[in-house]
């Protein structure tokens, strides 16, 4: 492949309210965001910037409007509104036209996008005026195993189809799922998908210990969003599952916090679960260590409400050396799956017996621990981390 023409300016927006301001100060002191635990995907593109000696604005959407200008480096926090119905494209569609302004104004040559930042079919408004467009799929197009099948999706899906087909000068994805799905929704006839993995550091994992394979209780941890389409509030019932047939024997700890976490702490007590389920809240770091110490294992229940990328928390239970339960909803079983038991999608019962033969057969279990060893390497090879994937796909 040959040499492109030199980047100079890129664009980058990031999708979930990241706190950009505060990483790039991190990253600027060339320390690790002592708020993560992998190594921030922003972090990665500022790497990117630095290493091909380009300027780059940087937009995340957040409560409060501020812009902080270093060096090569202008970071911005974007206060942006939402719609329903019609009124969320619509929404969408302004705050879209204002990023391109924005890029054009600062003269990108290059706009690096998340995936959620605005539907797709729009992210065409950077190609018109001329700067090239790079997805990343930090999500899927749709849950695995649910395709949205409405009336209205359909248009929108038509729409991306184009987009997929014609428009990205490169496409960056975080699991093997993803890129499916942009080969499901344009066929073959789209630009190339490179693959990226997270990245995280090795010094946060070595100080947790291998798991007692025999302890009794066994303790299964759940660590992220505490919402409902990450499957916390099924977590009860499946510790009520559990509990009838292996009493005392399975003990639960939810960390995270999020708009469930009072009526998750609600249904514990009304099933009577105090003393089974602990529902930590907000977790430090430091004190995550711990929880993964006194762990086994680590569920992952996302359900269909939520189209996940990967599922990075079940890529951090691999590092930490406890095995997973999930399915097939989450991108990452596919990667782990040698380390992982797998359930139904949206069954709780199904996820309470993954548990329950994971606690109740300590050879499988062993068996599943050592295979956490072998994944590891995927999330510390910088070779597959956006920084490296980038300079491939875009030849620089």
């Amino acid at each position: 492949m040959g040499r492109e023409a030199k980047i100079k300016r890129v664009f980058y927006v990031s999708a979930g309210g990241a706190d950009i301001i505060q990483s790039h100060t991190f990253w600027r002191q060339g320390v690790h965001n002592p708020n993560e635990v992998s190594i921030t995907f922003s972090g990665q593109i500022e790497d990117f910037v630095q290493e091909i000696g380009a300027e780059a604005y940087m937009v995340s959407a957040r409560a409060e409007a501020q812009i902080v200008q270093d060096g090569a480096f202008t970071i911005e926090h974007r206060v942006r509104t939402h719609g329903k119905g019609l009124g969320y494209y619509l929404a969408e569609l302004r705050y879209c036209l204002g990023l391109v302004r924005t890029a054009r104004a600062f003269g990108a040559d290059l706009a690096l996008v998340d995936s959620g930042v605005v539907p797709f079919f729009m992210m065409t408004a950077f190609r018109i005026v001329g700067i090239p467009v790079v997805p990343i799929l930090h999500n899927c197009l749709w849950p695995n195993g649910f395709r949205p099948k409405g009336k209205l999706q359909s248009i929108v899906q038509w729409l991306d189809r184009a987009f997929w087909r014609r428009v990205p000068k490169a496409i960056i994805a975080v699991s093997p799922e993803a890129e499916r799905q942009v080969d499901e929704i344009a066929g073959a006839a789209h630009p190339p998908i490179w693959q990226v993995r997270a990245q995280f550091l090795p010094d946060y994992f070595a100080h947790i210990p291998s798991p007692d394979a025999d302890a009794v209780p066994f303790r299964i941890m759940f660590i992220g969003r505490v919402v409902e389409h990450k499957g916390v509030l099924d977590i009860p019932d499946m510790a009520r599952r559990v509990e009838a047939t292996m009493p005392g024997q399975v003990r639960w700890t939810v960390c995270g916090r999020g708009a469930a976490l009072e009526p998750l702490r609600d249904k514990i007590v009304a099933l009577g679960l105090q003393d089974v389920v602990t529902a930590r809240g907000w977790t430090s770091l430091e004190d995550l260590q711990q929880v993964y110490t006194e762990s086994h294992a680590s569920i992952v229940p996302t359900r269909s409400g939520f189209a996940e990328g990967l599922a990075m928390t079940a890529a951090e239970a691999i590092l930490a050396g406890r095995p997973i339960v999930s399915n097939p909803i989450v991108p990452a079983l596919e990667l782990l799956e040698p380390a992982a038991m797998t359930a139904r999608s949206n069954d709780a019962d199904s996820h309470a017996d993954a548990v329950a033969a994971l606690a109740g057969d300590r050879t499988l279990y062993r068996k599943l621990q050592a295979n956490c060893a072998p994944l590891r390497a995927q999330f510390y090879d910088r070779d597959q981390g956006l920084t490296a994937v980038l300079r491939r796909a875009l030849a620089v």
